[in-house]
């Protein structure tokens, strides 16, 4: 990693997240774009700020669909531990939207 990009990643990313200056962090939306496309020190940083169970319940009361399988599996596990059963439909970008 170049110095630039390390510079990037380590305080610009938290005050823009990476596209607005103005971004709430406890947007449902942010909350999501951090978590899917994010890096662990940012999921990190988001963790500090915001608190774990504002984000899983941000998590659990909006969701999203941009997240793989994979992702939405480590997410889920590994970074919030949710032990509780998740309609992954309303998750999973590849996964037909619902018409009602």
């Amino acid at each position: 990693m170049n110095k630039r990009n390390q510079n990037f990643s380590s305080t610009a990313a938290y005050k823009n997240v990476w596209y607005s200056p103005k971004t709430d962090l406890n947007s449902p939306d942010t909350i999501h774009q951090v978590l899917m496309f994010g890096n662990l020190s940012e999921i990190q940083f988001l963790q500090k700020t915001v608190g774990k169970t504002t984000i899983k319940n941000l998590f659990l009361r909006y969701p999203k669909k941009v997240y793989t399988s994979v992702a939405l599996n480590f997410i889920k596990n590994f970074v919030l531990g949710i032990q509780t059963p998740i309609d992954e439909q309303k998750y999973l970008k590849f996964t037909p939207r619902a018409t009602r």
